[in-house]
């Protein structure tokens, strides 16, 4: 029988490379600096700082999954990216607004390069 070989364009594998890489971090950092690093990653979502630990494991499972979807080129994968990187982006425009720091501004570029570039590879994704 033959194998079937699925060809993940280059895009798709750096961006779900980065997710992973960025999952494995926060793991990391959950053992390493819990509490400075929750802090962090709950405001740049736009969550208080006082969030608490949980939202380290539950960042890098998120992206875990994206970066899953994405490389299994599943609808899901697709659509889950779009609505992570809209909100992300969102949330970004409106860090921006307030605080001016220019580490929103790389998070809201990020998001719309990405959502771009998912809508000129769409058709890559399969019906799952």
């Amino acid at each position: 029988m033959e194998k079937l070989r699925i060809n993940i364009p280059i895009g798709l594998l750096f961006i779900a490379i980065f997710y992973t890489f960025g999952a494995v971090v926060l793991v990391i950092f959950l053992f390493a600096d819990p509490i400075q690093t929750s802090n962090v990653i709950a405001k740049v979502h736009g969550l208080p700082g006082s969030t608490g630990n949980w939202i380290l494991p539950f960042i890098a499972g998120l992206g875990l999954l994206i970066a899953y979807g994405l490389f299994s080129l599943s609808r899901w994968g697709y659509l889950l990216t779009i609505l992570y990187l809209a909100y992300f982006g969102s949330v970004s425009v409106m860090l921006l607004r307030t605080h001016g720091d220019a580490v929103y501004l790389g998070n809201l570029i990020w998001s719309v390069l990405v959502i771009l570039y998912l809508a000129v590879v769409r058709k890559r994704f399969q019906a799952t």
